[in-house]
């Protein structure tokens, strides 16, 4: 079912109605950044559970919604013994049963400090569900991740995927981007002049963006408000689960939502890499320049950062297939405490064989080496630099291991990866 339109002040006969693909990897391809969503833990089973697994210790419950039908929770449950492994156990496929999901394990733990450990982030395909004729089921592209500290203890998740395609508006085509910022895959939430739902709608607090994409530039705009394109002002409305899209004229007035922060651009391909110095766990200098010839993959990493944790061992997978073809990998953590780095360092070096350096900016992010010379506004970021000393190309974010563009870059930089 599409939402109802604002049909005040429309123009007739100047609709244009789009369908749009689910693409797992649409928030990382798009750079806007995660917005986490709080999952509430109870002792209360949910009902839509009817098989468990023996748990090593107190489960604790809660729910996940994933689309608009009175069927579209999923149930998740953390398993966590005191001084056992912890678990978490997600219905992905939405049958009640817990005990046929996949890997139940945390694929990463992280000591932060100050009693502060991170869990995950794992990434899930959960069954979305959405009320209609037969009740359609989506895959939807989630990742959760645990925080546990004497301050906190919280389940969090965001989403990975969005829905892309092509449109064409006032005669110009555009690439086409829906995100939800609600981690519920509902993207029906337009709104009134009086910022209420309108009918067939579903209220929410947050944005969904439509980025529209041509000729290299961008524009992020939020859907549920009447919003300019070229001028032009325009009302969005899409179905509940954002395989439909239909944008028409209208005499409403555009309002400037808050827009997320836009994130300036990186370093653009064919640059010359900006040199750089940082140190090792020893203190002793690596310079950027020291490599000129030689191929160099560029990490931007923090001990902090979840994504960061998850992409790591994918680098060092990559890093053992191309050592030996004249590449070397420069992974540096910015953005972070010299004394979290100097005690995540020994904890995890016999995970990588690869260099773990430190920027000396810290967590001075103006004067970080990713920010002042990179143009880096989020991690990880990771650049391939050419044996001519110029950047390849930049990548943002990492959307688990089918994420090939490291891969990618390298073949252009010519060196293959088998």
């Amino acid at each position: 079912m599409i939402a109802t339109l604002a049909m005040l002040g429309t123009a007739p006969g100047q609709q244009t109605t789009v369908k749009l693909n689910y693409d797992a990897k649409a928030t990382a391809a798009a750079r806007v950044g995660y917005m986490p969503i709080r999952v509430e833990l109870t002792s209360i089973k949910p009902d839509s559970i009817k098989k468990e697994p023996v748990y090593t210790g107190t489960a604790r419950y809660g729910v996940i919604k994933a689309g608009d039908s009175k069927k579209s929770n999923v149930a998740v449950v953390l398993d966590e013994p005191a001084g056992g492994e912890f678990r978490i156990y997600v219905d992905s496929n939405a049958d009640g049963d817990l005990t046929n999901d996949g890997d139940s394990a945390w694929s990463k733990k992280t000591d932060q400090g100050g009693g502060r450990t991170l869990f995950g982030p794992v990434e899930k395909t959960v069954k979305a569900t959405y009320e209609g004729r037969g009740r359609k089921q989506v895959d939807t592209a989630i990742s959760i991740y645990r925080i546990a500290s004497p301050t906190l203890d919280a389940l969090l998740m965001y989403r990975n995927g969005g829905r892309t395609g092509d449109i064409t508006l006032g005669g110009a085509p555009y690439k086409a981007t829906l995100i939800e910022n609600d981690t519920d895959g509902v993207y029906s939430k337009s709104l009134d002049d009086k910022d209420q739902p309108l009918p067939g709608n579903v209220k929410s607090g947050r944005p969904v963006w439509l980025i529209l994409e041509a000729d290299g530039k961008k524009q992020q705009v939020d859907i549920r408000m009447p919003f300019e394109v070229a001028g032009k002002a325009y009302v969005a409305s899409a179905s509940n689960d954002g395989s439909t899209l239909t944008v028409e004229p209208t005499t409403r007035v555009a309002k400037k939502a808050p827009a997320a922060p836009q994130r300036p651009p990186i370093i653009a391909n064919g640059k010359d890499a900006p040199d750089f110095v940082v140190t090792t766990p020893e203190g002793a200098e690596v310079k950027l320049a020291d490599y000129k010839g030689k191929v160099v993959i560029l990490d931007f990493w923090a001990t902090w950062c979840g994504p960061c944790m998850r992409s790591m061992p994918h680098l060092e997978q990559v890093w053992k297939k191309v050592q030996s073809k004249n590449v070397v990998v420069l992974a540096v953590c910015v953005w972070d405490d010299k004394a979290a780095y100097d005690k995540w360092v020994p904890e995890n070096k016999s995970k990588f064989t690869f260099p773990l350096l430190f920027d000396a900016a810290a967590k001075d992010n103006s004067k970080s080496i990713a920010s002042s010379k990179y143009g880096v506004s989020g991690i990880p970021s990771t650049f391939v630099i050419g044996a001519d000393g110029k950047v390849v190309e930049g990548i943002v974010g990492f959307s688990g291991d089918s994420d090939k563009r490291v891969e990618e870059a390298l073949k252009k930089a010519g060196i293959s990866v088998d």
